[in-house]
């Protein structure tokens, strides 16, 4: 039973996946004093603890190994020696969790997303982890507050049963060459989504046989985030895209791709191509993409990014929170030195790294705001601050069908835009399709 469902888990997170130590550091303790990280790393007490060997699982493009070895290994073999981690690629084949669970090898942490923290309760491997909190002292008053209450309100617990080490961030990213082709003006944070849909129009247009797109907004769901839309009720497990306000979103970026020219539907990775590498479109509003400009920073450099577009009645509010957790499961064997590990990746040093890295951080400090991108060489320059412009919006209650829903709703921008499908039509059709595939794999 449980084997089936956590086979259904990786079904839905192999689709999520189409969608994204220094010495002398103080850390903060629990009393809210301070202690140097450079005499506290080998203490008496670790050095005479047993060797324990905790499992880290990881799907490919949450972290790469190189991530892994400095953010997690390194730091946690610098401060707890006793600790050895071993990295285990969780895939739809021998590491599909249904046959981890089936050999008894859950591994004690696990790196995923909020979007799917839901599913933990169904697995049966939640756990509350304010205990272990509490006794290995890591002080979760050094967290932004909004980190913390993602989560809780993605898992739908007073309790934390995840700790989030990083998230996700948006912006407008633009090809100022275009512009100035053009002779138009630069975007500006704060910019709203019909603004920046008039502004689009302004560079949409055919120049030297080339066809230049104005804008690309990517899937159309992190619009409907930003206005805190499910599309899945987590009570009913009904299908919700044939509302009035998904109806409005879909209008809005069905404006975008009906400028004359602009109608190419081109979402995650071929819109990086056409930003990156074919550098016909001016603008793509993206999450995450810093490590795709590192790819081509020899050969474009001349972009630069606002903050992300926002609806006017909801100003400074970005997609919702997309958080990255460290889940410690029910099931582990070794949870204080699994939550020992937790602690040395948010601790003041990690976080750091990561921030001068391109990752946000889930620590309240401004310095870590501040410091962001500080080590990415073709960022510099750059208004990397735009990203802190917005905030992200408040999860609503995941579901195991959530990405099923994300993908489908992503396809609706098609039906409607390429086929020519009125939106009533489209969304009616989209709600029978998910509903139907709701009933066809519910959890028995």
């Amino acid at each position: 039973m449980v084997g089936k469902q956590f086979k259904s888990l990786v079904a839905v997170a192999a689709a999520v996946a189409v969608l994204a130590g220094c010495s002398g550091q103080k850390e903060q303790t629990a009393a809210g004093g301070s202690t140097s990280a450079s005499t506290t790393t080998v203490s008496n007490q670790a050095a005479s603890r047993e060797p324990v060997t905790i499992s880290l699982g990881v799907r490919p493009g949450y972290l790469s190994d190189e991530e892994i070895e400095r953010y997690f290994v390194e730091p946690t073999k610098k401060k707890y020696p006793h600790i050895t981690i071993n990295r285990i690629w969780l895939d739809d084949k021998a590491n599909s969790f249904d046959n981890l669970v089936m050999r008894g090898e859950v591994p004690d942490i696990i790196v995923y997303t909020s979007l799917l923290l839901g599913d933990m309760k169904r697995l049966g491997l939640e756990q509350d982890l304010n205990g272990l909190i509490q006794s290995n002292k890591l002080d979760t008053g050094r967290f932004n507050p909004a980190t913390l209450e993602a989560v809780k309100l993605a898992s739908e617990k007073e309790a934390l049963i995840a700790i989030p080490y990083t998230y996700l961030y948006n912006s407008l990213y633009y090809n100022k060459d275009i512009f100035d082709k053009f002779g138009v003006s630069y975007p500006k944070d704060g910019m709203t989504w019909p603004e920046a849909t008039e502004l689009a129009k302004k560079l949409t247009r055919v120049e030297d046989g080339e066809q230049y797109r104005g804008l690309e907004p990517d899937s159309v769901f992190r619009a409907g985030s930003q206005l805190g839309l499910p599309l899945v009720d987590p009570k009913t497990l009904k299908s919700i895209g044939n509302t009035d306000k998904w109806k409005k979103v879909v209008e809005m970026v069905k404006g975008i791709y009906e400028i004359p020219g602009n109608g190419t539907i081109q979402t995650f990775t071929s819109g990086m191509k056409a930003f990156t590498k074919d550098r016909r479109l001016a603008m793509l509003a993206s999450v995450n993409p810093l490590a795709d400009f590192a790819q081509v920073k020899n050969e474009f450099t001349n972009w630069d990014l606002a903050s992300y577009p926002v609806w006017p009645e909801m100003p400074g509010i970005g997609t919702q929170y997309d958080l990255h957790l460290m889940i410690i499961p029910s099931v582990s064997k070794h949870k204080d030195a699994a939550i020992q590990v937790a602690s040395v990746v948010v601790s003041d040093e990690v976080q750091l790294d990561m921030a001068r890295s391109g990752k946000l951080s889930v620590l309240k400090d401004k310095k870590f705001q501040d410091e962001f991108g500080k080590k990415m060489d073709h960022v510099q320059g750059k208004n990397v601050q735009a990203i802190f412009k917005t905030t992200p919006a408040k999860p609503f209650p995941p579901t195991v069908y959530g990405s099923k829903a994300f993908n489908e709703i992503t396809k609706v921008m098609t039906t409607v835009v390429k086929n020519k499908v009125d939106i009533n039509t489209a969304l009616r059709s989209y709600d029978e399709l998910m509903d139907k595939y709701i009933e066809e794999n519910k959890q028995k």
